[in-house]
């Protein structure tokens, strides 16, 4: 295989091309930082943690697809760093080396030159936990092989690997949490499965201390200014405080109703603030252990609670509503709310009939955004799910906007309105593909549980219902997607069977099965003149088939093994695009050039769809995060 002049992979610290572009518009973000051949991306990346700049008037962002800096004034993105770090991040006390780790190796970036400085290697199988200590000499990194291993900025030495965390049954688990006690002597670890705390002195490695009587795991823990005390938030809703030099258990906290795998202290040590999975952020009275105050504006589970340096302003992220909040401090009133991250459920890319929109889902919500394609501008956000969006599909006429959710209900939309003209209930689990007929009147909708339903748009009634497979299935294992043929006659199901089948429209009845992959079906995709259909599997493979014959033209493999879950055919027939891990192939039917490679997403590709006019390729990832490819600029060898 051989990839295009245009489109080809570079290692990650070459990507360095577009960093710290300066913005001079809310809309300039969309082209920062993108990949050869991308003209736009719609969607910031999913969540991973933020921390302050030392100034306080900025804020580093770490998301799937790199590291953002926010004005902490206007909320408004500065500077980009296209880098995948996907794991952790922390920020130097100077504010001059930000560490992130990804894929097992640490990477510290010099932000004032806005290069990579260093890539630090240790002995553990995998790196994922980041802590400067307080003066920015040494780095504490958690592995996945229950140790700790410390390394000397300056030189990059690996200086020592603590030891003692263990799994009681495996002996092959990882560290949950790791905090360096503000004076710098001390760092404390969490074991997410031996239910241990373990305090090391940073200088000897000495284990100092170890707090074991645990019944639920530790989530998170924060050390006290003053660094005589450490609070550990805990599985079973808790908060618990204790003394860092004997071990004493000196309060208990309660309150929040779910797990808390976030904290702070204020830089007073006056008051104590935490973040749970029951979607809300408590300040604590630090000495008393009194409640102050509760906030509920997230809407999902709150994963990083921080405070500004001049400890005015708390700051709390959300991966999975895909927002940061900004407080007040003192008063626990809002301040400002930057929005724009995705979440994990990227499943869905579609062009309306005249190209000029765009629509997906995977914003890790409940809502629907509408673009321009050209300004990348949001022209309307549809938001009466009740549940995740799978899935959506516009009418042949352009009008309507039909989507899917978790929980099986589909909302049929006016586009230029917003107007939720009607819902079709009957499918039990979630419905992750929908298609309209060529004519509008009727709607195909494939569902987790295990049926296709046929729908009359106009009534809303339900005119035939299909069985995907013929064996019995766990739920959520029913039809994971479909494809009807340009005639409207037939509908192409991929299963879970290993197998592709082919539906009469019009009886239900079954016409072929297509057999030849060797595990689960993800994806199908007719040709434009409905002769071909092309399929992607788990099994790393995308094949097309001869729809009359039902036989197996052409089996392509990954050369990365990995699933394809996507596949799509260009306005005209020539290209087959096909979407796995990270990557995009294209592939010239017609004259069976070489496979052309797009590059630039960081997971799993999850739908692609070609613009009307097949100029542009859209393809969304697992992330949420939408990119726009120009197909003009490919160049077949």
């Amino acid at each position: 295989m051989k990839t295009s002049k245009f489109f080809y992979t570079m290692p990650i610290f070459l990507l360095t091309a577009a960093l710290f572009l300066s913005s001079s518009s809310a809309q300039d973000y969309i082209r920062w930082g993108l990949p050869e051949g991308a003209i736009a991306r719609f969607g910031k990346g999913t969540l991973t943690d933020c921390v302050y700049l030392p100034d306080g008037n900025r804020l580093a962002v770490l998301s799937s697809i790199g590291v953002w800096i926010y004005d902490v004034r206007t909320g408004e993105a500065l500077d980009l760093i296209t880098e995948p770090f996907t794991e952790d991040m922390c920020l130097s006390p100077d504010g001059k080396t930000l560490a992130a780790s990804s894929d097992g190796s640490v990477y510290l970036w010099d932000l004032q030159a806005r290069k990579l400085r260093k890539v630090l290697v240790g002995e553990a199988n995998r790196t994922y936990l980041l802590a400067f200590s307080p003066t920015g000499e040494t780095l504490a990194g958690g592995n996945w092989d229950n140790t700790i291993q410390l390394w000397n900025l300056h030189t990059g030495k690996l200086l020592k690997t603590l030891t003692g965390h263990t799994d009681l049954n495996t002996n092959a688990t990882s560290i949950g949490f790791i905090a360096y006690s503000n004076d710098g002597k001390i760092l404390a670890s969490v074991g997410w499965e031996d239910k241990t705390i373990r305090m090391w002195d940073v200088d000897t490695g000495q284990l100092l201390q170890t707090i074991d009587e645990r019944p639920k795991r530790i989530c998170s823990v924060a050390y006290s200014p003053d660094s005589r005390t450490l609070a550990s938030g805990e599985e079973d809703s808790k908060i618990r405080i204790w003394d860092v030099g004997t071990g004493e258990l000196l309060k208990t906290l309660t309150g929040h109703t779910s797990e808390v795998n976030t904290m702070t202290y204020s830089p007073d040590g006056t008051t104590l603030v935490s973040g749970s999975w029951d979607k809300t952020i408590r300040f604590w009275n630090a000495s008393t252990g009194k409640l102050l105050k509760t906030l509920t504006e997230h809407t999902d589970v709150v994963d990083t609670v921080i405070y500004a340096p001049d400890g005015k302003t708390v700051t709390s992220m959300s991966s999975y509503d895909g927002t940061i909040c900004f407080w007040d401090a003192a008063t626990g009133t809002p301040l400002k709310t930057i929005t724009g991250h995705t979440g994990s459920f990227g499943r869905a890319v579609a062009f309306s009939p005249d190209g000029t929109t765009l629509t997906n889902v995977g914003t890790g919500d409940d809502t629907i955004p509408i673009r321009d394609v050209q300004s990348g501008q949001l022209l309307r956000t549809l938001t009466r799910h009740a549940d995740i969006v799978l899935s959506v599909a516009y009418s042949p006429d352009g009008r309507n906007l039909v989507s899917a959710d978790w929980d099986g209900h589909i909302r049929i939309w006016d586009v230029d309105t917003g107007e939720l003209l009607k819902t079709l209930t009957g499918h039990e689990e979630g419905v992750p593909s929908l298609v309209y007929s060529p004519d509008g009147a009727t709607l195909m909708s494939g569902s987790w549980d295990n049926t296709i339903r046929i729908w009359d748009v106009d009534t809303g009634q339900p005119l035939q219902t299909i069985i995907g497979n013929i064996t019995e299935l766990e739920p959520s294992q029913g039809v994971r997607a479909i494809s009807l043929s340009p005639d409207g006659q037939t509908i192409a199901s991929a299963t879970d069977e290993k197998v592709i089948r082919l539906w009469d429209v019009h009886t239900g009845k079954l016409k072929d099965l297509l057999a030849g992959h060797t595990k689960a079906v993800a994806a199908v995709a007719f040709s434009p003149r409905g002769t071909v259909l092309a399929s992607g599997g788990i099994d790393a493979t995308t094949c097309l088939w001869d729809v009359e014959a039902g036989k197996l033209l052409n089996t392509f493999k990954e050369p990365t093994r990995s699933s394809v879950l996507s596949v799509a055919f260009s306005p005209d027939g020539r290209i087959l695009a096909s979407g796995s891990y990270e990557v995009i192939r294209l592939r010239d039917t017609f004259t069976k050039r070489n496979t052309v490679t797009l590059t630039g997403h960081t997971t799993w590709v999850r739908a692609l769809a070609f613009s009307p006019d097949g100029h542009i390729l859209a393809s969304i990832d697992e992330d949420g995060v939408v990119m726009l490819w120009d197909m003009n600029q490919v160049i077949w060898q």
